[in-house]
C-alpha cells in the first residue's frame, strides 16, 4: 500500500503514523500458508525412483506463485560430495494444466520457481513431478531410502505434511522412521505405518517456519539392483568435479612429456674399425673431436686429390747459389 500527499501536512508525525499503520496492513493483508504436503515416493527395482509433491496453498493477497527448494547435495562420512541427478517431468496444477517454472542452483538446494496464476486470495495446488537416478543409498546389511520429503528451506508454515514410499514387491525386512523440525533435528512428531510393500508417513503438529518433514525406510537387500563400481565412480566425479584438475593436468603433461619433451630412444653401441662410407675426413674428424681442426682441412684436400677431384704439384723457389 502506497500513500501519497496532494497537499503538504502539517502534523509529521501523523503523517509517519499512517504510513506505518498502512504498511503493517498491507502485509497482514498478504499471507501464504502450505495447507498440504503431499508425497507419493516410488522405489524401482533398478534403483532410481520417481517422486510427486502434491503441494495445496492459501494465498491471501496477491502473489505470484511459490519456490520449491530441494535438497540435493550431501556429504559422505569419507568427506566428499554427493550430489541427486533430478529430472523434473512436469509442474502443472491441480486441473493437469502446465505451469510456467524456472530452476537455479543456490547452496546445495535445487530451487524451483513456479509461477501460479490468479493466486490472489485463494487455495491453488502445485503438483511436481520428478525422477531421481541416484537416490538411494547402499548398506552390508540393509537398502535405504533417506529423503527429506519437504525441505527446510520454507519461510510459511506447513499446516500438513505426508509421504507414502513404495517399495518394490516382495520386499522384506522393511523398516521406517521420521523426523520432524529444523536442521539436524531428531524430533519424531509424526506417525509411521508399515504396510508392505509401502510405507505411510504422516506429521501429527504443523511445521513452523524452516521445518521439515524426513523419511527414513530400509529393507532387505536382493530386491534392488545395486550400482556397479563404474557407477560409484562416476557419481563421485560428478559430484566432486575440483578432485578432477589433479589427474587431469597429471595426465596432459604426461602426454606432452611423452611426444616432446622425451629423449630419443639410443641405438646399442657398435664398435667401428673403419670409417663410415661416404663421410669424408673432415666430417670424421669434427665427429670424433667435436671441431674442425686444420688437420681435418688438410686430409680432405688430401681425400679429394686421392679421388682425383685435384691435383697436388709440389713447387719448389730457387734460391741465389742455393741459397
Amino acid at each position: 500500500m502506497f500513500l501519497r500527499c496532494l497537499r503538504p501536512l502539517r502534523y509529521p508525525s501523523a503523517a509517519a503514523a499512517l504510513v506505518v499503520l498502512g504498511a503493517v496492513s498491507a502485509s497482514a493483508q498478504r499471507t501464504l500458508v502450505i495447507d498440504r504436503f503431499d508425497a507419493k515416493i516410488a522405489v524401482a527395482a533398478d534403483g532410481s525412483i520417481t517422486v510427486e509433491e502434491v503441494i495445496q496453498s492459501t494465498f491471501t493477497g496477491s502473489w505470484n506463485g511459490i519456490y520449491r527448494t530441494i535438497p540435493v547435495e550431501y556429504r559422505t562420512p569419507q568427506g566428499l560430495n554427493y550430489t541427486l541427478r533430478l529430472t523434473f517431468d512436469s509442474i502443472t496444477d491441480g486441473a493437469g494444466d502446465a505451469l510456467k517454472w524456472e530452476s537455479s542452483r543456490e547452496r546445495h538446494y535445487r530451487k524451483l520457481k513456479i509461477w501460479v496464476p490468479g493466486a490472489q486470495d485463494t487455495t491453488k495446488t502445485v503438483v511436481i513431478r520428478y525422477r531421481v537416478a541416484n537416490g538411494l543409498r547402499f548398506f552390508e546389511e540393509h537398502d535405504e531410502l533417506y529423503w527429506n520429503v519437504t525441505g527446510d528451506e520454507w519461510d510459511v508454515p506447513i499446516q500438513s505434511a505426508s509421504a507414502e514410499i513404495r517399495l518394490p514387491a516382495g520386499a522384506t525386512g522393511i523398516r521406517a522412521a521420521a523426523f520432524t523440525g529444523g536442521y539436524g533435528s531428531t524430533d519424531k512428531d509424526a506417525s509411521v505405518a508399515i504396510e508392505p510393500p509401502s510405507v505411510r508417513i504422516k506429521t501429527t503438529t504443523g511445521l513452523s517456519f524452516r521445518e521439515g518433514l524426513t523419511a527414513v525406510v530400509g529393507w532387505d537387500p536382493g530386491i534392488v539392483q545395486r550400482p556397479t563400481a563404474v557407477d560409484r565412480v562416476r557419481d563421485t566425479a560428478l559430484s566432486n568435479l575440483p578432485l578432477l584438475i589433479p589427474p587431469l593436468v597429471f595426465v596432459g603433461m604426461w602426454r606432452l612429456w611423452s611426444r616432446r619433451g622425451r629423449d630419443p630412444d639410443l641405438a646399442p653401441v657398435q664398435t667401428r674399425y673403419e670409417p663410415p662410407d661416404g663421410m669424408s675426413p673432415a666430417e670424421l674428424g669434427t665427429l670424433v673431436d667435436g671441431t674442425p681442426d686444420m688437420r681435418d682441412l688438410t686430409s680432405t684436400l688430401v681425400d679429394l686429390a686421392v679421388r682425383g677431384y685435384l691435383r697436388i704439384d709440389v713447387a719448389e723457389d730457387e734460391g741465389f747459389f742455393g741459397l
